[in-house]
C-alpha cells in the first residue's frame, strides 16, 4: 500500500471505509463499483488514504470515466455530456474544470505593460464577467466574474505591486465604468503613472 500523501509504502491499515464510485458503462449499462477504501497508517503522515492509480483522492468516479468525460467536453456542452453519462451537471463541470487547471500552465505576467479589458455576459439577468488581455498578442491573461472593483482586484493582486508599476496604459473596448474604477484603484495603490485609454 502506498501513502497518498508522501508516496511511501506502508503495511499498516488504519481503517477501511466502503465507497461506491461510478465507472464507465458496460454494454450501455450504468456501472458502479464498491471499493474498500483503505487509510494507511503512514509513519510520516499519519492516517492517509491509500494511493490508487485508477481513483483520485475523494473522487466519486473512476479516473477512466473522468478522462472520457473530459474528452467529450471538448466537443459538447457540459449539459449534454452529463446527460450522456447520466451524471450530475456539477460533477461534469468539476471534472472538466480540474482537467483544465492541470493542462493550463500559470500565466506569465512578466513584461506586461499594456492591458485591454472587456466585459461579457455569462448569464441572463445582466450578470457579467471581465476579461483581461494583452492587446499586442491577444493573449488572455485573466477572466473573473463580475465587473466591479472588487471583482477585478484579484488580477492586480496576481500582477503584484512591481507588475502594476510596469503598466503604462489600460484600454477598454467600450467606455464602461470598470475602466475608470480600475485606473483609480491602481493610481491609489501603485502610483500615478497609469492611465486609461479609450478608442
Amino acid at each position: 500500500m502506498i501513502c497518498d500523501g508522501c508516496g511511501q509504502a506502508s503495511e499498516r491499515v488504519h481503517d477501511i471505509e466502503m465507497r461506491v464510485v461510478r465507472d464507465l458503462p458496460i454494454l450501455d449499462a450504468a456501472t458502479w463499483i464498491s471499493v474498500p477504501r483503505r487509510r494507511v497508517l503512514c509513519g510520516q503522515c499519519g492516517p492517509r488514504l491509500e494511493r490508487l492509480d485508477w481513483l483520485e483522492r475523494h473522487a466519486r468516479v473512476t479516473r477512466r470515466l473522468a478522462e472520457s468525460v473530459v474528452r467529450l467536453c471538448r466537443a459538447l456542452p457540459v449539459k449534454q455530456v452529463a446527460a450522456f453519462f447520466g451524471l450530475d451537471w456539477h460533477t461534469v463541470k468539476e471534472i472538466d474544470k480540474r482537467a483544465l487547471q492541470r493542462s493550463l500552465d500559470p500565466v506569465d505576467l512578466s513584461g506586461i505593460s499594456v492591458l485591454a479589458m472587456d466585459e461579457f455576459a455569462i448569464q441572463r439577468g445582466h450578470r457579467y464577467a471581465t476579461v483581461v488581455i494583452e492587446p499586442h498578442t491577444r493573449r488572455v491573461l485573466w477572466v473573473g466574474r463580475e465587473r466591479s472593483r472588487e471583482g477585478i482586484r484579484p488580477f492586480f493582486d496576481l500582477l503584484g505591486e512591481e507588475g502594476c508599476r510596469r503598466i503604462k496604459a489600460v484600454g477598454t473596448i467600450r467606455n464602461f465604468v470598470l475602466g475608470g474604477v480600475i485606473v483609480r484603484k491602481k493610481e491609489t495603490h501603485h502610483g500615478p503613472t497609469q492611465r486609461a485609454s479609450y478608442p
